[in-house]
């Protein structure tokens, strides 16, 4: 999706939906996205900035409830993770984990979704 599409995604979410945007260019490191993760989305003191912790803590939330769900926009996707591209799957695995997850609470289920923002970068193949 176009960047400057990505305004408009956030802009029709319902109101009792918390929105999150997080920057892919300072992600692009493990520790960069850790780091992203925590400041944007306000992570407790205790998160242990590895991949085991960014899971706990987007399974948890209960420091920042939202009954109408989540929203993670993650601009400048491209970038992310950019020098361990290894980790990629990894990550993406946690994100649809965590929106499973949430999907399946009791009751109706509490929406988690990832929108991954950016042109795609071209090969030369």
């Amino acid at each position: 999706m176009p960047r400057d599409e990505s305004s408009e995604i956030t802009d029709q979410c319902p109101d009792r939906r918390s929105v999150f945007r997080l920057n892919g260019v300072v992600m692009e490191s493990t520790q960069g996205l850790f780091g992203e993760f925590a400041e944007k989305m306000q992570f407790p003191s205790y998160f242990g900035r590895n991949w085991a912790a960014l899971e706990d803590c987007l399974y948890d939330m209960t420091w920042s409830p939202s009954p109408g769900g989540y929203l993670v926009v993650i601009e400048e996707w491209p970038a992310v993770l950019r020098g361990s591209k290894e980790n990629i799957p990894v990550f993406l695995d946690i994100l649809n984990d965590v929106g499973s997850s949430w999907a399946q609470y009791p009751g109706a289920g509490i929406p988690f979704n990832t929108v991954l923002v950016g042109k795609p970068v071209e090969s030369d193949h």
